[in-house]
């Protein structure tokens, strides 16, 4: 979280340093985007669109007055919805996932028009979740929750599975220091290895076994879990593997 706060305090003090040149870029490639009459791949276009989204995610880093969170949710909402790729389409949603206060009707907006866009393309509600399951909110954690109990939420489809628990370890509210998340992860394991052992495997290999390199409190809870997970009755030879190397 340490990280993940300086990040944006640092991103937070340029777009604001230099919020009128970047707005200038980024109606520029807007201008040059919007000019194509047709979608291209060829190397200039695609760097054109990489330049802007990274324009984007600095214009939206300013939200600290309800000014700022209304003129960010417009400039996202009017990419997002104006988008004709899903790279494009997805930098607008991944900002607007993230807001709140005078954004928040725009990002439950997004949220609904993306899922409805997709028509229920697996590849792309995979895409969906994973943006919900790792959005800059201060209650993440209950929002990820609520997503497991969602109808297109299955701990059968491995790619659902990590498009919602992997994307959800991967933030800095995994992290939070009451250990709520690592709780939340234990309890989605025992759950998995049930289903797929393989999957529940990776998936703590790559969420506790770093727990040494975290300070003690964190570690300490991250610790807690893998021997929560080996004492599990019945738990699986792929996950007890882990487990076992997690806590030597």
């Amino acid at each position: 979280p340490a990280i993940r706060n300086a990040r944006k305090f640092v991103k937070k003090a340029i777009a604001k340093k230099f919020k009128t040149e970047l707005t200038a870029a980024y109606e520029k490639l807007t201008a040059c985007v919007e000019a194509d009459a047709v979608f291209k791949v060829d190397g200039e276009s695609t760097g054109r669109r990489r330049l802007r989204n990274v324009y984007l995610g600095y214009l939206c880093a300013l939200d600290e007055t309800a000014a700022e969170q209304i003129e960010a949710a417009k400039i996202a909402t009017a990419q997002f919805e104006s988008a004709t790729g899903m790279t494009d389409k997805l930098a607008a949603f991944n900002c607007l996932v993230s807001m709140s206060g005078e954004g928040e009707s725009a990002r439950e907006a997004a949220i609904q028009k993306f899922y409805d866009d997709a028509e229920g393309d697996p590849l792309v509600i995979d895409k969906w979740f994973a943006c919900l399951a790792s959005a800059d909110l201060p209650d993440l954690l209950d929002r990820v929750v609520k997503l497991t109990t969602h109808p297109d939420f299955t701990l059968k489809v491995p790619n659902r599975c990590r498009a919602v628990i992997l994307s959800f370890t991967s933030s800095a509210a995994f992290h939070d220091d009451n250990g709520k998340g690592y709780e939340f992860l234990g309890d989605m394991l025992e759950k998995i290895d049930k289903v797929n052992s393989r999957v529940s495997a990776r998936t703590t290999a790559g969420s506790f076994l770093s727990w040494k390199r975290y300070n003690e409190k964190r570690a300490s809870m991250m610790k807690a879990q893998l021997e929560r997970l080996k004492a599990m009755p019945n738990i699986s030879n792929d996950l007890l593997e882990i487990v076992m190397k997690g806590l030597k």
